[in-house]
């Protein structure tokens, strides 16, 4: 598939996804990222994901990064070249977080998903609980893509 047509496809899913996010999310609370985080990287290129934290030496406090993949399987991530101590959130497509996981820096150990993901967020360790965020939380996570926009 070319690069417009894939970008239309890739869109149009995103949109169909807003419509049945907004339908599911009546009657739950999300958590809206914002409110916490000024910076969210939004990474859903396949390179810009493996790339990830890497060969960064710090993040600050208030930012994340939000993986976004093409589909809804089990996801795996990895610390390889990252030395920065972090969190990962696995996300559902309907927005509700289903693992946290510390990371070990520099490992090279995949942290997989106990079921299938559509999103993932990193933060700095400790972050999650912190701001009393936890597995079974929803998140507002199509606003945080749309604003991204």
């Amino acid at each position: 598939m070319s690069k417009p047509s894939a970008r239309s496809a890739l869109k149009l899913l995103s949109f169909s996804f807003l419509i049945f996010f907004n339908i599911f999310a009546e009657g739950k609370n999300f958590i809206s990222l914002e409110k916490y985080l000024s910076q969210i990287e939004i990474v859903s290129d396949p390179q810009d994901r493996k790339t990830g934290l890497m060969n960064r030496e710090s993040l600050p406090d208030d930012s994340g990064m939000i993986f976004v993949w093409d589909r809804n399987k089990v996801q795996c991530m990895w610390m390889k070249n990252t030395s920065i101590p972090l969190s990962v959130a696995y996300i559902e497509d309907t927005g509700e977080i289903i693992d946290i996981y510390d990371m070990v820096p520099l490992s090279r150990k995949s942290v997989c998903s106990r079921k299938p993901a559509l999103y993932a967020l990193e933060v700095n360790q400790g972050w999650f609980e912190k701001n009393e965020l936890y597995v079974g939380d929803f998140i507002n996570i199509s606003s945080v893509i749309q604003n991204a926009k």
